[in-house]
């Protein structure tokens, strides 16, 4: 590798017609990415493509210096930067094309990460040339009067040409996507900045091939091409200022259905998805909506009436569809109606999601219903007795001191009667549990009989059971009770072909002259109840008709 350096500039920089083209590539690189800066906040994809417009620049600087260069480890030194440069272009390319045609949701830090990966690779085979010479195997002047260099190409280099060229093709790929979309401004920019790709891919592919001068690589100096069309996309075609929203990209992708008609109720426009809807082609443009329409006679006639509908349509040999119509009129500056702006919808899913809902909803209510059922019966269960349907001891202390507070208010007695059947034991030990159990389900029964509305029959426990009366002065209480005891007396209760009867016992107190909670009274009537006990049962007996040395009872403030 000992070759020469030219005699006549030995060391000294050789400035040539090439190094200008590179210089004006380079100010052209830099002035694209000014402009791009500028748009930076309004266009995402202005930011690669400044960053590629500044490696492009920075390519051209080094290529510059390599033409200029006149000795050979200037000109080594320079061409391993070159790599530098030409490396981050078809990556930054690569992310500015990906952002261009809205797909940098592609580029996550992983995805951007493998990116990088092979053109630093190629960086760090290039700078170590001398070790392996993969890259080049040899250098050679191309005349004793230029200081062009021809590089000898080994493997290495044929390996960075390929990445070269697949990094700017996947990038061409998407750009052509894009050139091939309706949108005709969106299209003309992508068209232009496919050419400005492909104009250095040819000068890369000329030079591979030497179809260039001896030691002339042309690639870099193509970039002054493709700097003078993207300066041209960006200040003709407005790249980055303008977002096409162009009829074919909102309209033709739209999934609703949009149909346009004149004044003449022709139809101007239909787009794919109202003819699909519809069961129509694109020949039904130009034709009157009622003749294009006759399967569908609820659209045509709802086509003149502004506002939202909803219609069923039904179609041969295909289930019933649900069709949401809005019809929006079109006016001109002088507030007249030019046609009319129809948009269907098909909200089959929606309408069958609400039925569903409604259907769930209804069986929702019918379970709460049954859980209120439930509750009902679980409230019943908690405070009636299960033997005999009457309310039980929980309800009674329950209930009880609101009643005795609302009698307070009002002023109005409460008696209370506690009622025992006489010899229970007995009736058990005779006639077993079952026995006993039926004639306390017939003094319930008795004591409902003899209920009114507003009064609380319970069974306290066991054999006994209390009879609560609001607005029952004692005198009329205790004929009640007395009359209760007398039917007692006189039912006979089937039980196993036999009869079982029995008397019953009890005591009465009175709200409020002898006491004023439920535990004086109960307690009063107890005391009543166990003179009753003692005078021979099968009678009823009142407090105050108790010798007062043995029952007498503090309740509250009342002595007894």
């Amino acid at each position: 590798m000992g070759f020469p350096t030219l005699h006549h500039n030995v060391g000294i920089p050789h400035l040539n017609p090439y190094c200008y083209l590179l210089g004006l590539t380079a100010l052209i690189s830099l002035v694209s990415a000014y402009a791009a800066w500028q748009r930076r906040t309004t266009a995402p994809a202005s930011r690669p493509f400044l960053l590629m417009m500044l490696a492009i620049a920075g390519y051209a600087t080094v290529a510059a210096l390599e033409a200029a260069a006149t000795t050979l480890s200037s000109k080594i030194l320079w061409s391993k930067l070159e790599y530098v440069g030409s490396g981050s272009v078809i990556t930054l390319f690569l992310i500015f094309a990906t952002h261009f045609t809205h797909r940098k949701n592609w580029l996550t830090p992983k995805a951007l990460a493998w990116l990088w990966v092979v053109p630093i690779l190629n960086v760090i085979l290039v700078m170590t040339n001398s070790w392996h010479h993969w890259v080049w195997t040899g250098f050679l002047w191309s005349s004793a009067r230029s200081n062009l260099l021809i590089y000898q190409h080994g493997p290495g280099f044929f390996w960075i040409m390929a990445c070269v060229y697949a990094y700017t093709l996947a990038g061409a790929f998407l750009l052509l996507q894009a050139a091939l979309r309706p949108s005709l401004l969106y299209r003309r920019q992508a068209i232009m900045a496919l050419a400005s790709a492909m104009i250095p891919l040819i000068g890369g592919s000329a030079y591979m091939l030497k179809l260039t001068p001896p030691g002339l690589n042309i690639t870099p100096m193509s970039f002054m091409l493709s700097g003078l069309i993207y300066s041209a996309n960006l200040f003709r075609f407005q790249l980055f200022d303008l977002v096409p929203v162009a009829r074919d990209t909102l309209v033709e992708s739209m999934s609703d259905g949009v149909l346009v008609l004149d004044q003449q109720n022709r139809i101007v426009d239909i787009n794919p998805a109202a003819r699909e809807l519809l069961g129509t082609t694109v020949a039904c443009v130009g034709q009157p909506a009622a003749k294009s329409l006759l399967q569908w006679q609820d659209i045509a006639r709802r086509c003149y009436d502004s506002g939202d509908h909803r219609l069923a349509i039904a179609r041969e040999g295909k289930p019933l569809r649900y069709i949401e119509l809005r019809t929006t009129p079109l006016r001109d500056r002088a507030q007249h109606i030019t046609g009319r702006l129809i948009i269907l919808r098909d909200v089959t899913e929606r309408h069958q999601a609400e039925l569903d809902l409604q259907q769930a909803n209804h069986r929702l209510q019918n379970q709460l219903l049954e859980i209120e059922v439930l509750q009902t019966q679980l409230r019943e269960q908690a405070i009636r007795d299960v033997l005999t349907g009457l309310f039980n001891r929980r309800y009674l202390e329950e209930t009880f001191p609101r009643e005795l507070a609302r009698a307070t208010r009002k002023s109005y007695p409460i008696t209370v009667a506690l009622l025992d059947i006489d010899h229970f034991k007995q009736i058990n030990d005779t006639f077993g549990h079952l026995g006993g159990d039926r004639v306390l389900q017939a003094f319930g029964e008795l004591l409902r009989c003899h209920s009114r509305s507003s009064d609380i029959a319970c069974r306290y426990g066991g054999e006994e059971f209390v009879l609560f009366m609001p607005r029952m002065p004692l005198d009329l209480a205790y004929r009640r009770i007395e009359k209760i005891r007398l039917a007692w007396e006189a039912t006979l209760v089937e039980f196993g072909g036999q009869q079982i009867q029995s008397t019953v016992s009890g005591g009465v107190s009175t709200f409020p002259p002898e006491g004023r909670t439920i535990d004086c009274l109960l307690h009063l009537a107890d005391q009543a109840l166990y003179a009753a006990k003692a005078a021979g049962r099968n009678c009823i007996k009142h407090g105050f008709y108790q010798p007062l040395d043995q029952f007498s009872v503090r309740c509250g403030n009342h002595q007894l």
